[in-house]
């Protein structure tokens, strides 16, 4: 008996330690994290980013505008049934073929009407060639706009995507400076031990120590701000973790400025966009002044009518008419409608042609600038890579000085600070080259690559 208890303990409490190593071994199964890539974060930023949205309904707004334009060319066509119960009073005197009356008391019946009818415009002075024209050149505008927006939002994301990743990297480098930290605090409380190294050079030791872990911190808090942000940017809701692939693959370009200026005022949709609004205004203006025109146009009509009524009164029981017009009209005087209106288009010209000009200086602007980071990144990328192969020397040789006596911690201390420091400087130059590297696709009207 005492060793089926026995037995049965044991089972339970194995059970019980698997439970707990299997909850240990994976904690990721309430909080499963995902690994995504760059081509991910651009495709779901894409799918759920406000922005796009609205620029995508304002693009079919204005497909929507273009189509009602198009109808205006088109003959408007109704029809109309209706039916109802009539009453007349005493006072409502009936009189048949000879005149005589029929009856005064009153009587009611029934009543049953159709009317179809149709009229069209044959000429507006233009308005409707040239409405349509201003529509379509929204249409494209809005498009144009759409474009660029998906663009802005890719280069967005490219930012908060390498943001992420030289947050992580950078955590790396300072947990590689912090582990060598407490390397050499360890040393040098082995060398105070056996009289090797002095409590200054210890102090000096646990001080780089500290800073390292503090750096640390601060580097942990870098890294959950800049995942934060990547989740804004992508729009996500749903509370899982994301992370990203911190591999880098960087191609080195070198763009001309004045190639790069051309084809981005050539390209891009921004200043498309602009260009069809001007263009748009243009045909806005011709289509006010169709208002100092004549309209000509023409209409049918047909009326059926049918009532039910007493026997005797025979008359008025079914008829029907229709008819064929055909109109001219011109405003003599319309209050200054047509005036205002043309006044108004051309203001509101003269405002695209502005906004289209301040955009194309903005845009050379920012070109030149992007090229400069760009150069600036690829120099500092060069420079820092070849300070880390310098330092990464510098402090093995200021270890193996301090260690035979012919130098100090200082110098330790300095040569390691330094490491970490290049360490850094390459982190941060390669992610700025690719953000540069995006920024200019975009701010050139080329996709943006990813």
């Amino acid at each position: 008996m005492k060793d089926s208890i026995t037995r049965f303990v044991i089972l339970v409490s194995a059970i019980a330690v698997c439970g707990v190593f299997s909850a240990s071994v994976h904690p990721v199964c309430a909080n499963e994290v995902d690994v995504l890539s760059l081509d991910e974060c651009i495709d779901i930023a894409l799918k759920g980013n406000p922005e796009i949205g609205i620029a995508w309904e304002s693009f079919n707004k204005s497909k929507s505008m273009l189509l009602l334009n198009y109808g205006r060319l088109m003959p408007r066509f109704t029809v109309d049934f209706y039916t109802g119960h009539r009453f007349y009073g005493p006072s409502s005197v009936q009189y048949d073929a000879q005149g005589r009356p029929v009856r005064s008391d009153g009587f009611d019946y029934e009543d049953y009407t159709l009317r179809i009818s149709s009229d069209m415009i044959f000429y507006s002075g233009g308005r409707n060639i040239h409405n349509i024209r201003s529509a379509m050149n929204n249409r494209d505008a809005s498009r144009e706009d759409l474009m660029y927006r998906k663009d802005l939002i890719s280069a967005k994301v490219i930012r908060a995507y390498y943001d992420l990743v030289r947050s992580k990297m950078l955590l790396h480098v300072q947990r590689d400076a912090m582990e060598q930290a407490k390397q050499s605090l360890d040393r040098t409380e082995a060398l105070l031990e056996v009289g090797s190294a002095t409590r200054a050079d210890v102090l000096k030791a646990r001080v780089l120590h500290s800073n390292t872990r503090l750096n640390m911190i601060k580097a942990r808090n870098a890294v959950v701000l800049a995942r934060e942000e990547l989740v804004n940017v992508l729009n996500i809701r749903d509370g899982r973790t994301i992370d990203v692939d911190t591999t880098m693959v960087i191609e080195y370009i070198e763009p001309d400025t004045e190639s790069e200026i051309s084809f981005a005022l050539a390209n891009r949709s921004d200043l498309k966009s602009l260009e069809h609004s001007v263009k748009s205004t243009s045909a806005s203006i011709s289509a006010a002044r169709g208002g100092y025109l004549p309209t000509i146009g023409a209409s049918f009509g047909y009326l059926w009518n049918d009532r039910t009524m007493a026997d005797d009164l025979n008359f008025f029981k079914e008829e029907y008419t229709w008819s064929i017009t055909g109109f001219i009209s011109l405003n003599i005087f319309d209050r200054f409608e047509t005036s205002s209106s043309v006044k108004s288009a051309k203001a509101d010209r003269r405002i695209a042609e502005y906004n289209l000009e301040s955009a194309k200086l903005n845009a050379i602007k920012e070109v030149k600038s992007i090229i400069f980071s760009l150069r600036e990144a690829k120099e500092r990328i060069s420079v820092a890579s070849e300070t880390v192969e310098q330092a990464m020397e510098d402090v093995r040789l200021a270890e193996e000085r301090y260690r035979v006596g012919a130098g100090t911690m200082l110098e330790t201390i300095d040569a390691q600070v330094a490491l970490t420091q290049a360490k850094a400087d390459v982190i941060d130059a390669k992610c700025d080259y690719l953000i540069a590297f995006a920024d200019l696709s975009r701010a050139t009207g080329r996709r943006v690559k990813r």
